[in-house]
């Protein structure tokens, strides 16, 4: 199955925060919020996950690389 997760905004709520942090990558605990949904999608068979991201987009890029260390 496919997912497409939208990954874009800037989060100027959580400023000064998501000045060098995007928002999918606060973390909550001990993981960042994109991996806990990516792990999520993935247990319920999602093998396809697309991401649209721009603001900080190639911190985003380089935490998910390939994806294949969320299998």
């Amino acid at each position: 199955m496919k997912a497409v997760i939208l990954a874009g905004g800037k989060g100027t709520r959580l400023a000064p925060y998501t000045t060098v942090l995007p928002k999918p990558l606060m973390p909550i605990g001990d993981m960042p919020i994109l991996e806990i949904v990516l792990r999520q999608l993935g247990l319920y068979g999602f093998n396809d996950i697309t991401l649209a991201v721009g603001y900080l987009a190639e911190l985003l890029m380089a935490y998910c690389g390939d994806g294949s260390k969320f299998d």
